[in-house]
């Protein structure tokens, strides 16, 4: 399997950065913080530790101490690692004239290694002179394996986010730096998400929405076409509930959003209807005296692959958390994210 994905991958970037735009920046989508992932991505509207500069920079608006998360999570055994980190704070200075606010700065790094390069040996391949590489050609690299040249994937974004309290509402925004590489191509990217939340909007309900990539975000590439991608605007609405039960010495979390999307992805989105699509997911969190918490939720889908669980523990300064999420893309492959945080 390893060697197979690699290959494709690597035919892939010979081509150059492709036209098609829909999954530009996918590197990004799933966020970071294993607390999220175990709650199946329902975070928009819960958003209250340091992976809030990713799922709902408002969040930062109430932060109380300095914190920091670092995120781990590997794909393909050890092939696709992903890592986040991230940092907040309080401020003492408010932008809009509110009455509390928190910065925060993350990094999201996606990266291949040992991706198969074959461009140069185009000329060797292409037997019949027509200036392509068919289907009955590529089989020549199995004569070539000396000569395919091994390179890496890698894939960065940096969030600057800001939170901050205006009356009832939290409202925040990231400033997005990206930039990716792939063998001697790379790609330089600028966006920004604005995010809104409402505590208690309803009794214990909270509501929370972030406008993703709300200018579009562009990747201008150094391929020889020039080619540029784009990240196309997501709105991402989600409500959390939260409830206290003192008797039990408990806390229960239920949470869900919808991540909509108007760029034509089609079935490869759970609801699609015309140039709109949609994923929703859903999530439960059970704490045990603030110290202990079991997760469970679905990911973009209610079947078993897209079911996600986690388990977190928490021993100030300290919180551990773990997640898993099932094998949404059925080649009998999960993920594993751990993150710790460490609060000062």
């Amino acid at each position: 399997m390893r060697g197979v994905f690699l290959l494709v991958l690597g035919l892939m970037v010979a081509a150059g950065p492709a036209e098609a735009t829909k999954y530009a920046g996918a590197f990004m989508e799933n966020g970071g913080g294993a607390r999220a992932l175990g709650m199946g991505g329902a975070f928009t509207a819960v958003a209250d530790d340091p992976s809030a500069t990713f799922w709902n920079p408002a969040g930062l608006a109430t932060v109380a101490d300095q914190e920091i998360l670092l995120m781990h999570s590997e794909r393909f055994g050890d092939l696709i690692d992903r890592d986040f980190i991230a940092y907040t704070q309080p401020v003492d200075w408010n932008v809009l004239g509110g009455s509390s606010s928190g910065i925060g700065i993350s990094v999201i790094r996606l990266g291949v290694d040992d991706i198969p390069f074959t461009e140069h040996l185009t000329d060797q391949l292409d037997t019949n002179g027509d200036g392509t590489v068919d289907d009955n050609e590529v089989v020549g690299l199995l004569d070539l394996q000396e000569d395919i040249e091994y390179k890496s994937d890698q894939e960065f974004a940096l969030l600057l986010s800001y939170g901050e309290q205006v009356g009832a509402w939290q409202v925040g925004a990231s400033m997005k730096f990206i930039r990716q590489s792939v063998g001697k191509y790379s790609s330089l990217g600028l966006g920004a998400d604005v995010a809104l939340m409402r505590p208690k909007v309803w009794k214990q309900l909270d509501f929370g929405v972030k406008f993703q990539d709300l200018t579009t975000t562009y990747l201008t590439w150094n391929s020889p076409s020039s080619k540029s991608e784009l990240i196309t605007p997501a709105i991402v609405p989600g409500l959390a509930w939260r409830q206290a039960m003192p008797d039990w010495n408990m806390d229960f979390t239920i949470a869900g959003s919808l991540e909509s999307r108007f760029d034509n992805r089609g079935e490869a989105d759970q609801i699609h209807s015309g140039a709109f699509s949609a994923n929703a997911h859903l999530g439960l969190e059970v704490g045990f005296s603030k110290k202990v918490f079991l997760r469970t939720g679905y990911d973009s889908g209610f079947e078993a692959g897209n079911l996600a669980a986690g388990v977190g523990f928490r021993v100030n300064p300290l919180t551990v958390d773990y997640a898993y999420a099932g094998d949404v893309l059925d080649i009998d492959e999960v993920t594993h994210r751990i993150s710790m945080s460490f609060r000062f």
